[in-house]
């Protein structure tokens, strides 16, 4: 059994973690997996998720615990392990850092996200949640599209400049910001990406403000939480989910849903985009569309993404051996 931990996971090409993702929307489309719901235990602000998931060559479990409080301490607010097994013996084939592989499959997720629902050549992109998967988001982000902005907003102004700081470090060539507040964010972008768990919108609820602009949620995971006011789902032409059970599991859906604000028949499948992406005028046609895309990710993401780290650290000698 190999152990793969978060530096040997950071190596790995953000491409081929991308490639992931569209293989399982692919299997989504097939209904080629086996994927229960996922298990939330609850203990006050501080969730546990148990998320399990077979396909035809490998089955997964992933344990991982979101703790918004402990960046308040010095720790991470999300932790988990992930186990990766055989699904034709049952024999554990690999552990790996949950936490790190959470980050890039959501980051690729919102990346799939951005290249699928924006144009080519949007030029100003804004970040509103400077943790730990903001920098993933970012990352994919421009792995897909060659801003010229990118800016960030974070509740704090100190963790926004540091993420800023590293970024600008990477990619020398985009002029990166760090936004006085979130309303001159979203004003100032075509694409805005939200990664908290705020449990309240985090700009105002404007329609002018958001009008024929992108939007991509991937913080949100409780019905309690919001990340974006109601004006979004409200002005967006097109709404799409990651998941069946988006709908109920985050509050950016579930929220405007029990207030009659959208119908869930309005709500379409990201997936289906994998194999129909939208044109050129969808994207941006003469109304200057409104996009909205919500991720709560999925057991199925990190199946495949997994079974992508493993595969990768076997061909190139990544991670550690350890007797099972």
């Amino acid at each position: 059994m190999r152990y793969i931990g978060k530096k040997d996971i950071g190596k790995i090409d953000r491409s081929l973690i991308l490639n992931a993702i569209s293989h399982a929307y692919e299997l989504l489309l097939d209904e080629n997996y086996t994927m229960p719901d996922r298990i939330h235990v609850q203990d006050g602000d501080n969730t546990l998720l148990l998320m399990p998931c077979f396909e035809s060559r490998y089955f997964a479990t992933k344990l991982v615990s979101v703790f918004p409080g402990a960046p308040k301490l010095g720790a991470p607010a999300v932790n988990g392990i992930m186990t990766l097994a055989d699904n034709k013996t049952g024999m554990p084939l690999a552990v790996m850092d949950g936490a790190a592989l959470t980050a890039e499959r959501t980051g690729a997720v919102g990346g799939l996200g951005v290249k699928l629902l924006t144009r080519e050549n949007i030029e100003t992109a804004g970040l509103i949640g400077a943790g730990v998967q903001g920098l993933a988001q970012v990352r994919y982000l421009l792995l897909n599209r060659r801003v010229k902005q990118v800016m960030v907003f974070n509740r704090s102004a100190e963790t926004a400049r540091a993420k800023v700081a590293i970024l600008a470090s990477e990619y020398p060539d985009v002029d990166f910001k760090v936004a006085q507040t979130s309303d001159s964010l979203v004003k100032a972008c075509d694409l805005v990406v939200a990664a908290t768990t705020s449990k309240t919108p985090v700009f105002s609820n404007d329609p002018e403000l958001v009008k024929g602009k992108t939007f991509i949620s991937v913080g949100s995971f409780r019905p309690d939480m919001q990340e974006f006011p109601d004006a979004v789902i409200e002005t967006a032409n097109r709404i799409f989910v990651d998941t069946p059970f988006a709908a109920k599991e985050s509050g950016d859906l579930s929220q405007p849903l029990e207030r009659g604000i959208v119908k869930k028949s309005q709500l379409q499948s990201f997936a289906q985009l994998v194999r129909e992406p939208l044109s050129r005028e969808q994207k941006d046609g003469p109304a200057f569309n409104t996009l909205f895309f919500k991720s709560v990710g999925m057991a199925l993401f990190d199946l495949t993404v997994a079974s992508a780290i493993y595969e990768f650290a076997l061909k190139n000698d990544l991670g550690v051996t350890l007797d099972f």
